[in-house]
């Protein structure tokens, strides 16, 4: 997919588990969301967004958490698949991948929310005014 095509379709998380595509396209959802704010700071900001560690954290960790969400939501489908094929009924203690997606889910949006509403000026303020700083 091209930058373009990123920026305007929602990316499809493959899944063969009915029950899973809701959670697939949560995930798909965030990724998108996820390539608007890493775009955005990189329009809004440019070259000096690579010493601005406040941004960065947000970024890192909204991307450890999507590389999270998407191990345990593929491990989740194979394991699904996997008792399926061996004649099995699905296992249906989906609780634990279940609230670690939606957890998981939940810290991706805080990360992305706070990249647009954060405190970051008060805290870089403080930071300066407590090293004895001026700007």
């Amino acid at each position: 997919m091209n930058r373009l095509g990123a920026t305007v379709r929602t990316p499809n998380v493959p899944v063969q588990s009915a029950e899973l595509r809701g959670f697939a396209g949560q995930l798909g959802r965030l990724i998108w969301r996820f390539n608007v704010a890493v775009n955005r700071a990189l329009v809004v900001y440019r070259e000096p967004v690579l010493d601005m560690q406040l941004i960065q954290e947000r970024i890192a960790g909204a991307a450890m958490e999507l590389f999270a969400s998407t191990c345990t939501l593929s491990r989740w489908d194979s394991e699904l698949q996997a008792s399926q094929r061996n004649g099995n009924a699905a296992s249906s203690d989906s609780s634990a991948p279940g609230l670690f997606l939606r957890q998981s889910f939940r810290r991706i949006r805080t990360f992305l929310d706070s990249s647009g509403n954060n405190d970051d000026k008060a805290i870089l303020a403080t930071a300066d005014s407590v090293l004895g700083k001026t700007r």
